[in-house]
């Protein structure tokens, strides 16, 4: 008899109460921009967290202190080793987006968030928390932005994200992602809402499950049958870079496909794991040009084209792709800024309902059959309809999905492993 912790979902209503939050905006000068917006301000430095109030901060800037808007919030790149909040306004392509939102009505954050060291770090090697504590800072951020959306003229039903780079994947990790809300937390801007109307990544990394760059994203990347692996892109990123990125708990790349904790990290950063049809639009854009992925394995264009292909076989609602390298652009002039206008227009995500996550210990039989499996395998899990990975005997992820059955017929003969909810099962392929 196997015990399961099985979430069940109620959904309740409440009246959304924003905090006070005193803030001294101060008018934008034309040093920074010029904007059609008729009284343009901004506040600089804002704090959202306490772990580190430096990093853990936002600019804003409104059109107007009349009135509340729609927000685009931007998330800077940089390989989570670098990068500020501060190129929302000092770089030409921040400034042209920042000068757009203001002109169209609509406000924009720029966050910064904690890093991760960089190669020249003497700290290189010794994070604790790795990519996860970034992606988090921008969830916070989006909540923190939320609960104070009166004091900060935000209409908190209408957000979007976007960014370049680790930026962008963070973009993509929060619209993926099912709502991260918890009504239960003490804190209370933790108990906002982390969806958004939209999304726009640039330059992308696919997923920060980096065993899928070797199986998923570089795989025959040149249509020869050559794969760049895991051990080539610790080999060029080096490993203690490598291993801050996972929390320092890595032992060998072999480590990531066995190790449960690791292998938890990664399902927990791995955007195409949590990609699902009722995800919201997702503008895709790559310039990148490289031909072997160790030219650029970050922004490589193969992630973007995966990402796009990904997307499109789930279903989501809308993609727009401008991905030069692979012929695909089906934005039909569409820029991002203007995407992400148009979503804002028509988007509203209800504030008034959320959903209450209750944990209760709950008897369930699960089982598999046959076992020795032929072309299917089923899972018996009390009804439920169980997410579930299939690992081969090298700890490789080898099937993933949700189900009581499990198509088989593509898979060799061999010794494989099933995870359902947190237990693992052996069965035989015959």
């Amino acid at each position: 008899m196997k015990i399961l912790n099985l979430s069940l979902f109620l959904c309740f209503y409440y009246v959304v109460s924003f905090a006070q939050l005193n803030v001294q905006f101060d008018s934008i000068p034309s040093s920074i921009i010029t904007t059609t917006s008729s009284n343009p301000v901004y506040a600089l430095n804002l704090p959202y967290g306490t772990d580190d109030t430096t990093l853990q901060s936002f600019h804003i800037f409104l059109p107007d202190t009349i009135g509340t808007f729609p927000l685009a919030i931007y998330i800077h790149g940089g390989g989570f080793t670098g990068g500020t909040k501060n190129k929302i306004y000092t770089s030409n392509s921040g400034k042209q987006e920042l000068t757009y939102f203001l002109d169209n009505g609509i406000a924009c954050a720029s966050i910064d968030y904690r890093l991760l060291p960089n190669s020249n770090s003497p700290l290189l090697g010794t994070d604790t928390d790795g990519v996860i504590k970034c992606l988090n800072d921008a969830k916070r951020a989006l909540q923190y932005i939320r609960y104070y959306a009166d004091d900060l003229h935000i209409d908190p039903e209408k957000v979007v994200v976007y960014g370049g780079s680790a930026g962008a994947g963070t973009s993509l990790w929060l619209a993926t992602r099912a709502n991260m809300a918890d009504p239960t937390a003490n804190d209370p801007v933790l108990r906002m809402s982390t969806e958004v109307c939209a999304a726009v990544a640039l330059n992308t990394q696919s997923t920060y499950d980096l065993y899928r760059w070797e199986t998923d994203v570089f795989d025959d990347f040149d249509g020869n049958g050559t794969n760049f692996t895991m051990d080539s892109i610790e080999a060029l990123l080096g490993f203690d870079r490598y291993n801050d990125f996972y929390g320092g708990i890595v032992d060998s790349t072999y480590d990531i496909l066995v190790d449960p904790v690791l292998i938890q990290y990664r399902q927990d950063v791995d955007v195409f794991y949590h990609l699902d049809a009722n995800d919201p639009p997702l503008y895709i854009q790559s310039l990148n040009s490289a031909t072997h992925p160790a030219q650029d394995p970050l922004h490589h264009h193969l992630h973007s084209k995966t990402l796009y292909d990904t997307v499109v076989a789930v279903g989501l609602s809308e993609v727009k792709a401008d991905i030069t390298a692979h012929n695909i652009d089906n934005t039909n002039g569409e820029g991002y800024t203007e995407f992400m206008k148009r979503h804002l227009d028509s988007c509203s995500i209800s504030m008034t309902t959320n959903t209450k996550y209750i944990t209760e210990e709950k008897e369930v039989q699960l089982s598999i059959f046959p076992n020795p499996a032929g072309q299917t395998l089923y899972i018996n899990a009390d009804k439920i309809q169980p997410e579930y990975l299939i690992y081969d005997s090298m700890g490789r992820i080898v099937r993933r999905g949700r189900g009581n059955e499990v198509d088989l017929s593509s898979m060799h003969q061999g010794v494989y492993f099933i995870q359902v909810e947190q237990e693992v099962l052996k069965f035989l392929k015959s």
